[in-house]
């Protein structure tokens, strides 16, 4: 896979026009699949885009498309908001067409600093399953620090200085 110049990934708010793209050519990942379950294709559903992104608004998050090359290569979450305190990032790429590109590391940076910056939160979490390898590298570029692990998932977080 050729590496992209981190320049050409940015975030932007995901709009639902946005979630009904990404979705329609998401595809799900086995790497994100807990011990013992089973691989389960994903199928587009208009339907299924549609309580994703109720769900979103209800929970408060604040979602972010990432973008590389004026394709919609990914979504970043910031979710379990605590004004001025803390919040949870969590990131997906949608498909491997988009992983192992330097993508994910350029997205985590840029979504970082708009958390310290933007929203103005000093204090950012991540997890990520422990047979994720690839999402275990990226955040640890991204300058994420490990602080525990329970078995299943390994638990980050990163500081505004």
């Amino acid at each position: 896979m050729e590496k992209v110049d981190a320049a050409a990934v940015r975030l932007a708010p995901m709009t639902d026009e946005m979630y009904h793209s990404f979705f329609r050519e998401y595809e799900s990942d086995p790497d994100l699949l807990m011990e013992g379950q089973p691989y389960v294709p994903y199928a587009f559903s208009e339907e299924k885009v549609e309580r994703y992104i109720r769900r979103q608004k209800e929970l408060g998050r604040v979602p972010l498309a990432i973008l590389c090359g004026g394709e919609i290569a990914g979504e970043i979450v910031i979710k379990d908001i605590e004004a001025k305190k803390s919040a949870v990032m969590g990131l997906t790429l949608k498909n491997a067409g988009y992983k192992d590109r330097g993508i994910g590391t350029a997205a985590e940076k840029l979504a970082i600093r708009h958390v310290f910056e933007e929203l103005d939160i000093p204090v950012l979490y991540a997890d990520a399953l422990l047979t994720n390898t690839r999402s275990l590298h990226v955040l640890e570029k991204a300058g994420f620090v490990p602080i525990r692990e329970d078995g299943q998932f390994r638990y980050y977080v990163i500081e505004r200085e």
